[in-house]
């Protein structure tokens, strides 16, 4: 174990001098993303449910996107190199997984910061939080694993296929299963709504809606009423996923840390099976 950790640390060293440049990148682009949505979104979030709503879903996509990219290309383009190091240096491929995810914190850390500040200054975020006294901690920590779940997933991925190529291919179908998945764009039901619980997006709108209050139907009222307050319209309908309790939001934080613990499992299992195979 103690081997094990060590070999970790001298990969995570390796990243630090090697990813230097992508990293950067990857962080300019969450910067130009973030401007981009609370651009798009900002002066109408917290007026009504619905631009609320939106607004929410396209910063949890924000999210997700950031997540993806950030190392979708990472596992894949460097086998040969990682069942080199297992033959000849008699390094694990666990090890190498774990250099990854200690590596893809941080920057997802710093994606989070930078996220939250231009978010933060731009949008009229409602201050009361659930668990903490202010909204803003929970806001960053939701933001934090939703993009870090994401980097998650993409390790898996770039674990299993064998190619940057094939990666870059899988990608944009990742992205619309979140999205169609995240209970905004489409009603879910029997099905879907099975698959939706093993994606990233509904958890993601679950931890925002629960923090913004969108079930607050005094200060979120319907877009339609907003305009015509008179209309006789029946009261909009409580939805349980954005149930604003302490408890509920623990839950779904839970929720998204399980994903990466698995992410990791995955990960690992894949790349010995892939080391294992190309070794022969």
């Amino acid at each position: 174990m103690r081997m094990r950790f060590l070999q970790s640390l001298v990969y995570t060293r390796k990243f630090i001098r090697t990813q230097k440049k992508e990293s950067l990148i990857a962080i300019i682009i969450g910067v130009i993303i973030s401007a981009l949505v609370v651009w798009i979104t900002g002066e109408d979030m917290f007026t009504n449910y619905e631009s609320t709503k939106t607004g929410f879903f396209t910063l949890v996509s924000a999210c997700i996107w950031i997540g993806i990219f950030n190392s979708i290309q990472l596992i894949c383009r460097e086998k040969k190199d990682i069942v080199k190091d297992e033959l000849d240096k008699r390094l694990h491929a666990t090890s190498y997984i774990a250099a990854h995810f200690i590596f893809q914190f941080f920057l997802c850390f710093i994606q989070a910061i930078i996220i939250m500040a231009i978010s933060w200054f731009t949008i009229d975020f409602n201050a009361n939080g659930v668990i903490f006294v202010h909204s803003i901690v929970e806001y960053f920590v939701t933001i934090f694993l939703l993009i870090y779940a994401a980097d998650a997933l993409a390790l898996i991925i770039s674990a299993i296929v064998p190619t940057s190529i094939v990666a870059m291919t899988v990608m944009p179908l990742v992205l619309i299963l979140q999205l169609v998945m995240s209970g905004v764009l489409f009603e879910l039901s029997d099905a879907s709504e099975v698959v939706a619980n093993i994606t990233i997006s509904k958890w993601g709108m679950a931890a925002m809606g629960c923090i913004g209050f969108l079930n607050d139907t005094d200060n979120l009222p319907s877009k339609i009423l907003e305009k015509n307050p008179t209309l006789p319209l029946p009261e909009r309908e409580i939805e349980a996923i954005y149930e604003h309790t302490a408890g509920h939001l623990l839950s779904v934080w839970l929720i998204l840390i399980g994903f990466i613990v698995i992410s990791y499992i995955l990960a690992s299992l894949s790349l010995k099976a892939t080391t294992k195979r190309l070794s022969k």
